[in-house]
């Protein structure tokens, strides 16, 4: 289920680098692998909002050429020495869903599968590129029926990050879509096989990833994020976004004396966000006949002060962080600084795992 992508050489690599560009930031980590370890390499992120010309914490929409030289800038200070690099493709850019069909042949799926996503793609099917995987395990339902996960990514999406690659004097490069490769990280991390909800809080956008018998069976987008908390100190303090932003990230939903309405207006801000994960935590558990007890947090959003003590609450589950170097050998000058950069790197992680697979 995460082979969603290409490699040029079919190869298990010794190196290889993980890119997630997020809309905040884009941020990078090389691991190794020496025989059954993972060794974390190096690691960096470089914020965008000055290549666009903008104050901290704004969020970014730079062209292509200006995220090319943001790139070098961030491998040239991160050392990244791989030749291999997987790039993230963002949930915005593609379309994930499920379909019910009657169990067939894996023959006859491959056939269907192009059929019955013609009924919701918004796009000819010739524009996209498809993957998909059953979301049942075998042997465990005695209907019917399957319940089909479906990724479509636009051809000019590849298309882009081709020629970012080719401008970058990469060869040898994979795409992912985000939500699998966190996902990846999540089950590195969580070794129970138990229904988790896994929750990425990004600038401008969130993603929830259902993974349950250890198989990723639905990601959702919601347009909803961080910058949302951002925007609503700016405006009800009368504040710059780049003081706003800092006062977020200082405070968090723990509040401060100097401010004592800045914990209510980011928990207000916060609570439309947090009514969709609970709907999608209520549809999972319906559709699939399950109990979700864990939720994991992940992406800059999620590392805000008071968080994971609030969302606890709202949702009456366990919020715990993503530990994104769960397992790695990690190098001693960088214990400790890692604490406090764990939960931004779920992403590039489980990117950086994907061509270290035995």
């Amino acid at each position: 289920m995460f082979n969603f992508g290409f490699k040029t050489e079919e190869k298990v690599d010794k190196v290889s680098a993980g890119l997630d560009i997020g809309t905040y930031s884009i941020k990078v980590l090389q691991l190794r692998r020496s025989e059954d370890q993972l060794h974390l390499e190096t690691y960096g992120e470089l914020e965008m909002a000055a290549y666009d010309s903008l104050p901290p914490g704004s969020i970014t929409n730079i062209g292509e050429e200006k995220l090319i030289t943001a790139i070098r800038d961030l491998f040239l200070a991160s050392k990244i020495t791989a030749t291999n690099i997987t790039f993230s493709i963002s949930m915005q850019d593609c379309f994930f869903s499920s379909i019910v069909i009657p169990k067939v042949s894996d023959k006859d799926l491959a056939t269907l599968v192009p059929i019955e996503i013609r009924k919701y793609l918004p796009v000819k099917l010739s524009e996209v590129k498809l993957n998909y995987w059953r979301t049942q395990t075998d042997g465990k339902d005695s209907s019917q029926q399957d319940i089909v996960a479906i990724v479509a990514v636009k051809n000019e999406i590849f298309e882009k990050y081709s020629r970012l690659s080719e401008k970058l004097g990469y060869k040898d490069f994979t795409f992912e879509i985000e939500s699998l490769s966190g996902a990846r990280t999540v089950l590195r991390q969580i070794k129970e096989d138990i229904p988790i909800l896994h929750l990425d809080i990004g600038g401008r956008i969130s993603f929830a990833t259902l993974i349950h018998e250890r198989i990723v069976k639905a990601s959702n987008i919601i347009q909803k994020g961080s910058f949302d908390n951002t925007s609503q100190i700016s405006k009800i303090l009368g504040v710059g976004i780049d003081v706003a932003e800092e006062a977020k990230r200082i405070f968090g939903y723990m509040g401060d004396s100097s401010s004592p309405h800045l914990a209510e207006i980011m928990a207000l801000a916060s609570y439309p966000l947090f009514d969709d994960v609970k709907h999608l935590l209520l549809q999972h558990e319906r559709k699939y006949n399950i109990n979700i007890e864990k939720v994991v947090l992940s992406g800059g959003g999620g590392l805000q002060k008071g968080l994971k003590k609030l969302l606890s609450e709202f949702l009456e589950r366990e919020v715990i962080l993503i530990d994104s170097f769960s397992d790695f050998v990690l190098p001693n000058n960088l214990k400790e600084a890692l604490k406090d950069e764990d939960g931004k790197y779920g992403i590039a992680s489980g990117l950086a795992m994907k061509n270290l697979s035995n």
